[in-house]
């Protein structure tokens, strides 16, 4: 069963470099080669169909994350932590603040407008996340809670 999966680092989301490498067909969107992902990112749809989680994924340039998600008090729960990203075989890992390491690796990409990020989980069964540009809005930063040992990690 898919589950509900978030990551986030606090950044002002602003400023990001699409490196375009000359292998392959120009005309494939999912053609790039290297993306930075120091970018804020939306959940949109989970496991292919449309997200019911509200989720935000901040990437900070410094490999810092911070994993917004609203719960049902409609307040949001923030895990932070650490990630790196290996750009020649797009994979991402990552490793929560108190030392324990995501669930899952993921494979990515990122669209060739570098507005959509794709996230394919390495553990099986494979669960595929689909991410749009966004910014974390204010209303996500001003109510939120540290997340703590009895709370679920979204990864």
């Amino acid at each position: 069963m898919c589950a509900v999966f978030a990551l986030v680092a606090m950044t002002s989301c602003e400023g990001f470099e699409v490196n375009w490498g000359n292998g392959g067909n120009d005309d494939n969107e999912e053609d790039v080669v290297s993306v930075e992902l120091a970018r804020c990112w939306h959940l949109v749809s989970f496991c292919g169909v449309e997200a019911e989680a509200d989720i935000y994924i901040d990437l900070g340039k410094d490999g810092k994350f911070a994993i917004y998600q609203r719960t049902e008090e409609l307040e949001y729960t923030v895990f932070n932590g650490t990630y790196t990203a290996d750009e020649e075989n797009s994979l991402l890992q990552g490793v929560y603040s108190d030392g324990e390491a995501w669930a899952s690796s993921y494979h990515y990409t990122v669209d060739k407008e570098a507005k959509t990020l794709t996230l394919e989980s390495v553990e099986r069964p494979t669960e595929v996340s689909i991410y749009e540009l966004s910014k974390v809005p204010a209303s996500a930063t001003a109510n939120t809670r540290s997340a703590s040992a009895n709370d679920v990690k979204p990864l």
